[in-house]
């Protein structure tokens, strides 16, 4: 048995809006206790009331989420400070939470080390781990997070998530694990058991111009690609000009197989210099490709990432859509907004969905491959017994 209960509230207060998802939470749980549960919550709320309530309500429960750039649900769609509190009840899933903390000047051995201390407290193999890091870009990356938690699950190991964020400030992002709220960490949540899941992961980017190679990077910051400065490489397709809505064409990062590509958005460029700053590790050697999209493309992308997860689902019935959608698609989409989660509804008005608007996606691009980091793309995470 496995019961999922999505509870979401829009009140301001946040004494008022605990009190309203526990109180939907009771309601669909009846005699039910949850195991475990995920928490997405706007930046301006009070955390610490919030995680009080929550583990008074259900003493023990395996709690893990973060601030958002936004939060969405089935109940009230999308909204910007409001609180999304998921729930599992399960007699065959069991569930372990854990957290890296203070992980910005060593994070892969500070995460490897929880992964280890938390999977030493379940029963089961863990199959799959949520994590929902810190949101800082260029403190601590996607990379350092998925290989923090390969040391110890292996490289294959699914790990879905997003990065916490704070509604688009940049000025400090929380993240929960249990009764605590942190500012420098990586929660996650380990699931083992008989669940089944399917992944779809689709940006609305396409990839234009020619595409060339790195041939000069100090981690994040690329300063040519080909015989160009980064910058005089974008030029050559947007036309001469000081400054480019960069943030509108982030970057194809392409895979060995030179088939599939991660996005990677840009944070700042310097034109003196040629080089741009981006939100992930971009290699010397590695494959690029400039690339843009519209804003109906992005909403059609959200149904698309969806239609994907069912189409790879390996049961019948799915019980749950978590989705994890970067802010870059909510800046760009603006007064828009509220179509990408509609669209995914009205294709799919029975299946029950929970997210938030992160600074960044973790994930694989299929459920047969490892887990990367991608910006700009809406990725959905399918989960049922049946």
């Amino acid at each position: 048995m496995l019961k999922t209960v999505i509870t979401h509230s829009i009140e301001l207060e946040s004494a008022d809006a605990v009190e309203e998802v526990l109180q939907q939470a009771r309601i669909e749980l009846g005699n039910l206790r949850p195991q475990a549960g995920l928490l997405f919550a706007g930046i301006d709320h009070d955390f610490e009331l919030i995680l009080e309530k929550v583990n008074k309500t259900f003493a023990g429960i395996e709690l893990v989420g973060c601030t958002t750039d936004g939060e969405m649900s089935s109940i009230h769609g999308f909204r910007d400070d409001s609180i999304v509190l998921t729930l599992f009840s399960s007699d065959v899933i069991e569930f372990k939470a854990g957290v890296a903390d203070k992980v910005t000047k060593d994070s892969v051995p500070l995460l490897t080390k929880a992964v280890e201390a938390a999977k030493t407290d379940m029963i089961s193999e863990p199959m799959m781990c949520i994590i929902t890091p810190t949101g800082w870009p260029g403190l601590i990356t996607g990379e350092d997070i998925i290989i923090g938690v390969q040391e110890t699950l292996g490289e294959s190991f699914p790990i879905f998530g997003g990065f916490a964020g704070d509604l688009f400030r940049f000025e400090g992002t929380y993240q929960f694990c249990n009764k605590m709220a942190y500012t420098d960490a990586v929660p996650f949540l380990l699931i083992s058991g008989p669940l089944l899941f399917s992944v779809g992961a689709e940006s609305g980017w396409m990839p234009i111009g020619e595409r060339a190679v790195v041939t000069q990077s100090d981690y994040n910051v690329v300063h040519r690609i080909g015989e160009q400065s980064a910058m005089d490489f974008f030029k050559h397709y947007l036309g001469k000009g000081d400054s480019y809505p960069l943030s509108e064409y982030p970057l194809a990062v392409f895979d060995k197989d030179d088939e599939t590509f991660c996005l990677r958005s840009s944070l700042v460029s310097d034109a003196e210099k040629g080089c741009i700053t981006y939100t992930g590790p971009i290699r010397e050697g590695t494959s690029v490709q400039i690339t843009h999209t519209t804003r109906d493309e992005i909403v059609e992308a959200a149904k698309k990432s969806v239609d994907v997860a069912i189409m790879g689902y390996p049961g019948s019935h799915p019980m749950l859509a978590l989705c994890f959608s970067c802010t870059c698609r909510k800046q760009l989409l603006g007064t828009r907004i509220g179509e990408e989660y509609q669209i995914l509804k009205e294709a799919n008005p029975d299946l029950a969905i929970a997210g938030f608007y992160s600074y960044g996606e973790i994930g694989p691009h299929s459920r047969d491959r490892s887990a990367k980091l991608h910006n700009d793309t809406m990725y959905t995470l399918l989960l049922g017994l049946d």
